[in-house]
């Protein structure tokens, strides 16, 4: 079974025993808008560019309330056991980390955590190096990023630099603008949390 098969499993496991109106560490967000929010992405092609840009958020909104309205919190689920036909062909490739991260996301204010293996760990190190490179992009300093794997990666330059420490998942979390384990040291470590906290 693939990453994200078992991710897929994981989350809506964890849903169903929170339930519909637990908290998620997603701003304004419970449970059940969280699965409405993964039900659109696979099952809407037209809300997809709602869900990045903010021009379209309106209409992704819509189809999101809709699709709760309509399913109910226990359908949405049930359309969530496998992936979408928009999302089947690149389902292990796109939805391992998009999975993993919204699962954290409802067992975190549980105060709970995901179990990972090392082969785990591996699989979201890529992705959250991923995601460094484009959190650099455009900005004045160099960002240098150590998993706790040890194998360190720099991205831009400057002459400021700012260091983030932490295990693969951690840093896939920070740099999906998360709440995460990471050590960051930087002269001007406010100014950079605020650069991530957008992403």
């Amino acid at each position: 079974m693939t990453f994200a098969r078992r991710q897929r499993r994981q989350l809506l496991d964890v849903m169903r025993t929170a339930g519909p109106l637990a908290p998620t560490a997603c701003e304004g967000w419970l449970v059940q808008d969280l699965a409405a929010h993964l039900w659109v992405r696979e099952h809407r092609p037209s809300a997809l560019p709602g869900i990045g840009v903010s021009r379209f958020a309106a209409h992704t909104d819509r189809l999101q309330m809709e699709g709760l309205h309509r399913l109910g919190f226990e359908g949405l689920l049930e359309n969530l056991e496998r992936p979408g036909w928009v999302m089947r062909l690149v389902d292990p490739l796109v939805n391992g980390a998009e999975f993993y991260l919204h699962l954290e996301d409802v067992l975190r204010p549980r105060s709970e955590r995901a179990e990972l293996s090392s082969s785990d760990q591996e699989y979201l190190r890529k992705i959250a190096l991923l995601l460094a490179r484009k959190a650099q992009l455009g900005k004045p300093y160099r960002l240098v990023v150590t998993p706790t794997d040890g194998h360190t990666k720099s991205f831009g330059s400057g002459e400021q630099v700012v260091y983030v420490e932490g295990a693969p998942n951690e840093l896939l979390l920070h740099f999906s603008g998360r709440d995460a384990d990471v050590v960051i040291t930087a002269d001007d470590e406010p100014s950079y949390r605020a650069s991530i906290a957008g992403l």
